[in-house]
């Protein structure tokens, strides 16, 4: 099989990584725009036009733009072929990846329903792609054709390191002004005071983030600019009991509450979910069991991309 991938100009978007990362694990034969998130050879625009004569599948890849060329979607045109394209979305807050005013962010805190932008489809790729795929995919996305896909997990985030798990709670991100972000690491640092050991540090190395979350029995997942991030993927990758905010998004394969994650949509609702498994290590260790078992089934990035070919194929 081939497949011409328009992929974004450098700047690291995890669904890009993730589909590609998929893509090489399956052996599959790949001729990429732009160098980024895991493409190391890029191709001219005229060679990517004449590969896509005889590929299998064209991918169009969503990219941000943001101090890098926004993704080649022009070369459609020339490759003219509607009918085995395919767009991959994984824009939040609008199309664009941007909100689209300075009040999206913090309004959406009061309302989850306004995390859904406007514009929030990319209509010249429904007209230019047989099929279109999205990260954030609502119930009302879907009655128009379109297709969820989340982020999974990379063959990287899987280590052959034996850790102890000597850490309670890890609960740590990059930007804490989305979802219920601050509330749990608050919530958390109160546990920690109360002679738990957690971790809630922020700026870590990438190195010692993954050395800290390996090392710990539960871990804490809340939304980012989207529903679907890429903590959740390595917290169960790091075999931890994950808890994680309830999406709203379209989640094929979905987790059990209760039987291989736990879910909470408020704070009142994280706490008793911690409290659960805090001091019961047989219940965290298995939910953290199952986890892993069911990401491994359903939610590699070789599982997400055979998921996109059995879909189109």
């Amino acid at each position: 099989m081939k497949i011409v991938a328009i992929t974004p100009d450098r700047k690291t978007d995890y669904l890009a990584e993730t589909v590609i990362d998929g893509i090489h694990d399956l052996g599959i034969d790949l001729i990429a725009s732009n160098i980024g998130n895991g493409i190391e050879k890029s191709y001219s625009d005229q060679e990517i036009i004449e590969h896509s004569k005889d590929a299998d599948y064209i991918f169009v890849i969503w990219g941000k733009v943001r101090g890098n060329m926004p993704p080649k979607y022009y070369l459609l045109d020339n490759i003219n072929r509607p009918e085995r394209s395919v767009y991959i979305d994984g824009s939040e807050w609008t199309s664009t990846g941007y909100p689209e005013n300075k009040m999206q962010t913090s309004d959406a805190k009061l309302d989850w329903k306004k995390r859904r932008g406007s514009p929030w489809i990319n209509n010249e790729m429904i007209e230019k792609c047989n099929w279109y795929f999205k990260r954030e995919c609502y119930p009302e996305d879907a009655e128009r054709g379109i297709i969820p896909l989340l982020f999974g997990a990379k063959r990287d985030f899987f280590t052959e390191k034996k850790l102890d798990k000597t850490i309670d709670i890890f609960c740590s991100f990059g930007q804490e002004k989305d979802g219920l972000r601050s509330e749990a690491v608050n919530l958390c640092k109160k546990l920690k005071d109360g002679g738990y050991r957690v971790i809630t540090d922020k700026n870590l190395s990438y190195d010692h983030y993954r050395d800290l979350l390996f090392s710990s029995r539960i871990s804490i997942d809340a939304w980012g600019g989207g529903d679907c991030c890429k903590r959740l993927w390595e917290n169960l990758a790091s075999k931890t009991c994950c808890i994680t905010q309830r999406y709203n998004i379209l989640f094929p394969n979905d987790f059990t509450d209760g039987e291989n994650i736990l879910k909470y949509s408020s704070l009142e609702e994280l706490e008793k979910k911690i409290r659960y498994v805090l001091d019961d290590s047989d219940i965290s260790t298995k939910i953290a069991e199952n986890g892993y078992n069911h990401l491994i089934k359903y939610h590699t990035s070789k599982k997400r991309v055979e998921y996109i070919l059995n879909k189109i194929g």
